[in-house]
């Protein structure tokens, strides 16, 4: 075999060996001692509570430490995953999901270790599909996705919550619905109440085409997703919105109660016209909370700002009567106390 095979051989052999962690970085972390002290170093890997450091960039040498002698590992938070969280938070999430993936790969070589920014930004990079709408991406990536560095309850209970958008995406309402209802007394945070009350209120919507008693199941769903959390699942409230405003829009009572509306055969006590009220107050929130600036209010439903809800005091308004001093119509005979023109006439001239 000649020299020069090698020499194309062996770099090659360098580049495969190097390649798993070509886009590896070293964590920054603080290592807690059972003794009480602690050394703030750069942690090369973690595996099974064996961790592998250097104290600096410039030290040579790598130290390996076990559970024997460690008490905790605190990782501090790496500039990527500040800018991926910034992205989050700006609702800018399929540019924070990169951020994630990125950080995923970098800090991959601790992904076992609790609490770890590799794990964290995997978590969170689901979350972006979650709010972007990608149930595909979501599921697909769950199957991956190892949960072993997440230590918060929250974060482990959003993993179970991601059953209720596997059904959604299967579209397997029945399941939904009896899914939401094992979840009724589960102690859960304000942002997993909204998802669980949307994806259960999409569920009971499809459910009342069938069975339409379900349909005021499925508004009062969607405004516990309102409730729930009405500032920050911004996508799911508005979402709801929507979704309540399209169930008003679609109820025959309400194109009813708006052709009769202020006349005489207006009816206050029908459905129709109270979902008319409820729908103007619903338009009126959405504008108020400022929804508008990030998803503008569908067309459709811009005419509901028009119905305000009138004062219970006063009345509906009932068919003009004739004035007193009005002449009758012409086909009509006259009063019984009024004399005819020609018997007027005839009193003048005597």
């Amino acid at each position: 075999m000649n020299i020069r095979f090698f020499q194309y051989l062996i770099p090659s052999l360098l580049l495969m060996i190097a390649a798993p962690n070509a886009f590896a970085v070293e964590a920054p972390a603080r290592l807690l001692y059972k003794k009480g002290s602690h050394d703030d170093v750069l942690v090369i890997s973690y595996k099974e509570g064996f961790v592998t450091y250097r104290l600096s960039k410039r030290a040579l040498n790598q130290v390996r430490v076990g559970p024997s002698k460690l008490s905790a590992v605190y990782f501090y938070e790496p500039k990527i995953f500040t800018e991926a969280m910034d992205l989050y938070r700006g609702r800018k999430y399929a540019e924070a999901k990169e951020k994630f993936a990125e950080c995923e790969t970098a800090y991959k070589p601790v992904d076992t270790a609790p609490d770890n920014y590799g794990t964290l930004a995997g978590f969170y990079k689901l979350e972006c599909n979650r709010r972007m709408g990608d149930l595909d991406a979501l599921s697909s990536e769950l199957e991956k996705f190892i949960k072993k560095g997440l230590t918060r309850e929250t974060h482990l209970q959003q993993l179970e919550i991601y059953a209720f958008w596997e059904a959604l995406r299967l579209k397997d309402w029945e399941r939904l619905d009896l899914l939401a209802q094992a979840w009724v007394k589960r102690k859960v945070t304000g942002s997993q109440r909204a998802q669980i009350a949307y994806c259960h209120g999409l569920a009971l919507e499809h459910i009342a085409k069938k069975d339409p008693s379900r349909m005021t199941d499925a508004l009062n769903t969607y405004n516990q997703v309102i409730t729930a959390d009405f500032t920050t699942s911004h996508e799911l409230v508005t979402n709801a919105f929507h979704h309540i405003l399209g169930i008003y829009n679609d109820y025959p009572g309400v194109a009813l109660a708006i052709r009769t509306w202020e006349t005489e055969d207006e009816n206050r006590n029908s459905t129709g016209y109270q979902y008319l009220i409820e729908a103007n107050a619903m338009v009126k929130l959405y504008k108020q909370a400022g929804f508008e600036r990030t998803r503008s209010l569908d067309s459709a439903y811009q005419k509901f700002f028009k119905y305000d809800a009138p004062d219970p005091d006063v009345e509906p308004k009932a068919a003009a009567e004739p004035k007193a001093d009005e002449k009758p119509e012409a086909d009509e005979k006259p009063k019984a106390e009024e004399k005819p023109e020609a018997a007027k006439e005839a009193k003048v001239s005597e």
